[in-house]
């Protein structure tokens, strides 16, 4: 599991070292806001999580309590453009929507590796008072989540489970204003039925954890 993610790691580092000439006209760029996005329209994400096995709702009521899974993922993002129909559709209610793929592996003492795969659109808020000391978005994707196999905490009932389920992202971003490019990333990922809508019997799925971004 870990070596497919050492040429993601090695190419997201790459990313990082070669605009350092940017660093020194940094004020010449967008410092947040949905300018950034706009202006870097591409963004790689790696992310690491642990699986727990309390509802949504409860995770955010802090409620947390660990399942022996952790997820590792690489994620690609694309910001449509301000023409783009489903843009102009959500403004002025949601100011930047973006496509994103994202491929995950799931490892656990109970089962083997999983692979998965999550295309979903984001739906972004990026324009906040304060972006000039913390360059911050907050953002809720909706898509579909493919996976290789039922994870063991989805098949704790063993009824009618399925590999394809709906999934929702939660998401906040944290960055300097001199370097909003590079975001530190806190993410729920979530797999579930949807209220019956997939006729499922899976148990949800929720992953909390940490990311890093790079926009370009």
């Amino acid at each position: 599991m870990w070596r497919f993610f050492v040429s993601p790691t090695l190419l997201l580092l790459v990313l990082m070292l070669h605009p350092l000439k940017a660093f020194s006209t940094a004020s010449a760029h967008p410092v947040g806001g949905t300018e950034l996005y706009d202006h870097y329209r591409y963004s790689i994400l790696l992310y690491y999580g642990i699986t727990v096995s309390d509802p949504l709702t409860r995770i955010l009521q802090g409620e947390i309590h660990r399942w022996p899974e952790q997820i590792q993922s690489i994620e690609l993002d694309y910001t449509l453009d301000e023409a783009n129909f489903l843009r102009r559709l959500v403004k002025p209610l949601v100011s930047i929507v973006q496509f994103a793929g994202d491929f995950t592996v799931r490892g656990g003492a109970n089962q083997p590796i999983i692979y998965e795969l999550d295309p979903y659109f984001a739906f972004r808020w990026a324009n906040w008072c304060w972006n000039d000391r913390v360059s911050t978005s907050l953002a809720v994707g909706e898509g579909i989540s493919y996976v290789t196999s039922i994870p063991s905490l989805e098949n704790k009932h063993h009824h009618h489970t399925k590999r394809l389920l709906n999934f929702l992202m939660l998401e906040a971003t944290l960055a300097s204003p001199l370097y909003p490019r590079f975001q530190g990333v806190i993410r729920i990922h979530h797999r579930s039925g949807a209220y019956g809508l997939y006729q499922a019997g899976n148990t949800g799925s929720n992953d909390i954890g940490l990311g890093l971004r790079y926009l370009f």
